[in-house]
Order: structure tokens, then sequence, then C-alpha cells
């Protein structure tokens, strides 16, 4: 019980991260999308991943793992068609400049936003199930 209430919060964390860095994602007037949303990504993470990862096996190692991010990058696609109200839209990150490190502006079409969104999800997953497994 406590694995599946951890790996909850771990996809709702991993869900406001992305919402948060990039402010295109809407989730429409239904407030049932969001709780959608949250547990198309737990299951993703939870039954899917390990079943594709293991009948997928020398596709996942020769990729280095990166089968969790393909299967975030589908489900973000269907549910674009498949929720009504749910887009995620063009995305212009203005820059910054971080002690000295300067990060170029970039503008983002549709598909790059997702896969930018896809990409942040997936990395705050992996990098919260390191921390707390």
């Amino acid at each position: 019980m406590r694995h599946i209430i951890k790996s909850i919060i771990i996809a709702i964390a991993a869900v406001y991260v992305a919402y948060k860095l990039v402010p295109t994602i809407d989730f429409g007037s239904d407030p049932k999308n969001i709780p959608l949303f949250i547990g198309g990504v737990w299951v993703i993470s939870q039954l899917l991943n390990p079943i594709f990862s293991i009948v997928l096996l020398p596709v996942n190692l020769l990729t280095f793992g990166l089968l969790s991010f393909i299967l975030n990058v589908a489900f973000i696609f269907a549910l674009i068609n498949f929720l009504p109200g749910f887009s995620i839209h063009t995305y212009n990150f203005i820059g910054a400049n971080i002690n000295g490190f300067i990060v170029p502006a970039v503008s983002f079409n549709q598909i790059s936003t997702i896969l930018v969104v896809a990409l942040i999800i997936t990395i705050v997953q992996k990098f919260l199930h390191i921390i707390f497994e």
C-alpha cells in the first residue's frame, strides 16, 4: 500500500513540475481532466512501463531506458485527442541568465512542446524514484 501511495505522489509531483515549467499546458474547464492526466501518468509508470521494459528488453537496452519517455510521449498525444479541453500549445521560452550562464531564447512548436513536457515528466519521475526507493 505504501508503494502505491508513494508512486501516486511521485506522479502528482511530476505533473506539477511539468505544469509549472511549461505554462502552456491547458487542462480545460472540466475538473476531471487533471486527475485523469495524473492517473494516466501513474498507470504508464506503474503498469505499462514495466511490461514494455520486459517485453522490449533489447530495445530498452539499446536506447538506454528511453522507453518510458516514448510511452509518456504517446500517452500525452493520446490524451490530447481523447480528453475534451486538454491541450498543449506552443511555448516561447524567453531565455535566462543564471549566474553568468546564459540560456538562449527558444520557440517551441506544439510537437516539441509535447516532447519537452514528456521529458520533464520522465526525468522528474526517474529522479524521485531514485530518491525515495
